[in-house]
């Protein structure tokens, strides 16, 4: 008898898309049947949202991938013809091995592209955990109790206690050299050994803090407070703060 197995992808689309509506589904799914082993279909660097909950990672190469214009669960350059070719060939090639119970990937036809909750956002799981190799190139990057200052700040803002994820960019990159850790991976585990993240909402590192629930003091903010509520599900504390001192201030007077 086979053994029964998940399968999630191909994912093609948007990366705030991946973290918010497919993989923390992904994660949820694999909490719930532990036993059962998650096959993963996406981009290499992307791997790490699903990190030590997927038992096969399988990489997704795109031509020209950088270049192309990804638009929520879709690419625009990608037709829904090859797209749902390219998930029935994954699929074709685990059914020979496995006994797919689900194959999990979103339907980019027509208007459904865009269609934000396909998956239910009830069982979304934001506990990402990247790889293990992801983890101790974190701790060697930055001290605890530390904070992290988003890239979209840094050229305002010197604040000698904070770790910029500028500068931490080439650091990162020099120590990864495979695929047993990504950017993005080692980019959330700096993120869950921080306290709190100083940034704005336009960006994915201060997105991924508050999914990680990491308290955010936001600078240059230009949104509402519904759009705020909609990229907080964990309601997180958000301080609206263009002064990070003050910001600060704030954190500590509600912590």
């Amino acid at each position: 008898m086979k053994k029964p197995v998940y399968l999630f992808g191909p994912f093609v689309g948007e990366l705030s898309w991946e973290y918010y509506r497919f993989a923390p589904y992904a994660i949820n799914i694999k909490k719930e049947h532990p036993d059962i082993p998650l096959v993963v279909f996406t981009r290499p660097e992307r791997f790490d949202l699903y990190g030590e909950y997927a038992d096969i990672l399988v990489p997704l190469r795109i031509p020209n991938d950088a270049v192309l214009e990804k638009d929520c669960f879709k690419i625009d350059s990608l037709m829904t013809k090859d797209y749902n070719r390219i998930a029935r060939v994954f699929a074709s090639k685990y059914k020979r091995r496995f006994q797919i119970i689900k194959h999990v990937y979103p339907d980019v036809s027509l208007w459904r592209y865009k269609l934000k909750w396909q998956f239910p956002r009830r069982l979304m799981d934001y506990d990402f955990k990247a790889r293990e190799k992801n983890r101790h190139i974190a701790k060697r990057l930055i001290k605890r109790n530390n904070f992290i200052i988003d890239n979209n700040i840094i050229s305002r803002f010197d604040i000698p206690e904070g770790i910029n994820m500028s500068d931490l960019t080439q650091q990162i990159a020099d120590k990864i050299n495979n695929y047993d850790s990504t950017p993005l991976g080692t980019a959330i585990e700096l993120l869950k050994i921080c306290r709190f993240v100083v940034g704005n909402l336009d960006s994915d590192i201060s997105r991924l803090a508050i999914l990680l629930n990491k308290p955010l003091i936001c600078v240059d903010n230009k949104m509402s407070e519904d759009d705020i509520h909609l990229l907080n599900p964990l309601k997180v504390p958000v301080i609206i703060e263009d002064d990070i001192e003050k910001g600060i201030e704030k954190y500590e007077n509600i912590i």
